[in-house]
This record gives C-alpha cells, sequence and structure tokens, in this order.
C-alpha cells in the first residue's frame, strides 16, 4: 500500500493524465452512445413520417383518381339527359320537316326557301349547342366533384371519420351542390341557345343550301361557330352555374334529380351549416369557372370534341362520290350529331376522350389539391 502511494505520489502527473485520458474517453464514449441513440431515434421517426406521407399520398392517389371515375356517372348523367330533353323541345324541327314533305308542289319557291334556311339554322344551332353544353357540364362535374372530394379528405384527415354520422341536412347540401349541374339544363340552356343561334346565323347567312361543301368546309363551319362564342367565361357563367347557391335552393325543387341515396360515400362528411357550406362550395365552383386555366381548358375540350366528331363525319362519307356534298343533304347528319353528343356518359366517347386529356388531367389535380396553381 506504501508502494503504490509512493508510486503514485512520484508519478502524479503522469497519473491525473492517464485518468484525465481514461476519464475523457469514458465521457466521450457515452456521449457518442447517446448521440447515436438519439439519431436512431430520429431516423425511425422520420422513416414513420415518410411511411405516413407515402400512405397520404397514396390514399390522395386513390381518392382523386375515384373521383374522377365517379365524375362520368355522378350527377353528369342525369344533367345530360335533361339537357337533351330542354334542347331537343326547344330546337324541334318536326313541324319543319312535316310542312316540307307535305306541302310539296303546293308551297312556293319563298315559302320552301324560309322553311329550308329555318331547318339550316336549327340543324346547325342544335348541334352546336349540344357540344359546347355537353363539354361544359363535363368539366363542370368533375369541378365539382373534385371541390366536394378535397373537404372530404381534410375533414377526414382533421378526425371526422364517422360517416355513418352524417347530418341528414349536410346531405341535402351536398345533393343540392352536385344537383346544380342541373342548372344549365333546366335555366341556362335558354340564353345559350339564342346567343348560339345568332352566330350561327350570321356564319351561315352566305351559305345556301345547294352549294356543295367538303367535310373540311364543314369542320370550318363548326369551328369558325365555336371560335364565334365568347371563350372569356365572363360571358357565360350564368348559363352554367347560379349567382349564389341559394338562387339555386330557391329555383331548386324539394326533390333533386340526384338523390341523398345517390350521393357516393366517398364525398360525405360531417361540414357546418347547410347554407353557409352550399354559399362556399358554389363560391369555389365559380372562381374555377372564372380562371384563365379553365377557359384554356374549355378549349382544348371543345377543339378535340369537334374533331373526334368530324371524324364520325369523314368515316359517314368515305368513299362516297363526289367529294362536296350540298349543304342541304348534310342537314340530317348535323342535326343527329346532337344525339350522340348527348348520349349517357357510359356511352359517350366523347366524354371519355375529354377525362382523357393530359391537360384536363394535371387541371383537376389542381383543383383537388387546391394547390394556388390556378389562374
Amino acid at each position: 500500500m506504501n508502494s503504490l502511494r509512493f508510486f503514485v505520489n512520484r508519478h502524479r502527473r503522469k497519473v491525473l493524465f492517464t485518468l484525465g485520458v481514461v476519464g475523457g474517453g469514458y465521457a466521450l464514449y457515452r456521449f457518442y452512445s447517446a448521440q447515436k441513440e438519439r439519431m436512431l431515434v430520429l431516423e425511425q421517426e422520420e422513416e414513420a413520417q415518410r411511411q405516413a406521407d407515402e400512405l397520404v399520398e397514396i390514399r390522395l392517389r386513390e381518392h382523386f383518381e375515384s373521383l374522377q371515375r365517379m365524375s362520368d356517372s355522378s350527377s353528369l348523367g342525369a344533367a345530360l339527359d335533361t339537357l337533351k330533353d330542354h334542347l331537343f323541345e326547344a330546337l324541334d324541327y318536326t313541324e319543319l320537316t312535316e310542312r316540307l314533305n307535305k306541302g310539296k308542289g303546293h308551297l312556293n319557291p319563298h315559302e320552301k326557301s324560309q322553311l329550308w334556311e329555318r331547318l339550316k339554322i336549327l340543324s346547325f344551332t342544335k348541334t352546336v349547342c349540344a357540344l359546347w353544353a355537353m363539354t361544359v357540364l363535363n368539366l363542370y362535374t368533375r369541378t365539382q366533384l373534385n371541390i366536394l372530394g378535397r373537404h372530404f379528405f381534410i375533414n377526414q384527415a382533421r378526425g371526422f371519420e364517422n360517416l355513418e354520422s352524417v347530418d341528414q341536412s349536410i346531405a341535402l347540401c351536398q345533393q343540392k351542390f352536385l344537383g346544380s349541374a342541373d342548372f344549365l339544363p333546366q335555366y341556362g340552356v335558354t340564353g345559350l341557345i339564342v346567343r348560339m343561334e345568332k352566330i350561327v346565323e350570321n356564319v351561315l347567312e352566305s351559305k345556301h343550301l345547294r352549294e356543295p361543301l367538303t367535310i373540311g368546309e364543314l369542320y370550318d363551319i363548326f369551328r369558325r361557330i365555336l371560335n364565334n362564342f365568347p371563350s372569356s367565361s365572363l360571358h357565360w357563367i350564368n348559363y352554367v352555374i347560379p349567382e349564389n347557391g341559394l338562387l339555386y335552393q330557391e329555383l331548386s325543387t324539394a326533390t333533386s334529380t340526384f338523390g341523398v341515396s345517390q350521393l357516393p360515400r366517398a364525398v360525405l362528411s360531417p361540414f357546418e351549416t347547410e347554407r353557409a357550406k352550399l354559399e362556399q362550395l358554389m363560391a369555389e365552383t365559380r372562381d374555377v369557372l372564372l380562371s384563365n386555366d379553365f377557359s384554356v381548358i374549355l378549349k382544348q375540350s371543345l377543339k378535340t370534341v369537334l374533331d373526334s366528331m368530324m371524324d364520325e363525319f369523314n368515316t359517314m362519307f368515305e368513299g362516297s362520290a363526289p367529294s362536296s356534298i350540298p349543304l342541304a343533304k348534310l342537314l340530317p347528319p348535323v342535326a343527329h350529331a346532337s344525339t350522340v353528343l348527348l348520349e349517357h356518359p357510359t356511352k359517350n366517347r366523347f366524354i371519355n376522350i375529354i377525362g382523357k386529356l393530359p391537360q384536363v388531367q394535371s387541371f383537376f389535380a389542381l383543383v383537388y389539391a387546391n394547390a394556388g396553381g390556378i389562374s
């Protein structure tokens, strides 16, 4: 013991240095271990957050894709049926054709010419109105479902996951919101017809019924009519959507064409009061329709539908001689095109074509995410 004390006293500096090194090393080891454990916990938390983010992204994508599929089979079908009834009733030319058929040999040239001219205007107006309205209704219902879907997803993320407890008044709010797709077929179609008919009259003023037309020239007529219709939504917004949700509540009947039982379960969520929420949803929809980006995709969609429709005319008259056909003979297929354009979404290839446009898909991804990229 004395020898150890003597050794320590003799080598005090070295011993203290050694103890300091050992102690420092141990402290450094403990610090390293603690840091390593902390880093491991952070990595685990980051991995858990990454997996959670991936799960949210997957759910968002799946929900978004389901909404796009849903948009073609929800209120759009009922709206197209109503549009078809009202449009065909307003532009019915049955009486004209009957008078032309029964009046052979009895009508003077002036009367006959007037009837044919009226038939010409009605045929083109009917089909162009059908083309424009079908395209707008398609985009409108997609806008509605993506806005409603975003609200649902946000509410679900906040913990409102018990969909069975949805209050009936809230479901009614969403029913009326989705049912507002009927506004154009029920009310706006009258103003649309009046405006479109004036454009058709101006474009066809110089086109005589005996004038031979190629399919390319027929395409040009349709293109000119659509180009003369205002592209800015400021000029046609009131054909498509009521000025406010409360106005539509007054216009709507007690029973909507899109009932509560038909509401997709995926879009039901607990909202605030019915009137306030309906106003909010309608205001958001109006903002989207008034955006420049919506005008761009509408223009692209109209062009795509027109191109597709003219492909059917090309197929119809392919191989026929001569290549030019009198305008009068083109009127029946022109008028019939309106029926094809307004077929139910499950049979309507034009609706399918619009939904597959990359510009349309990108636009509604922004609407769903509410990313602020819409201008």
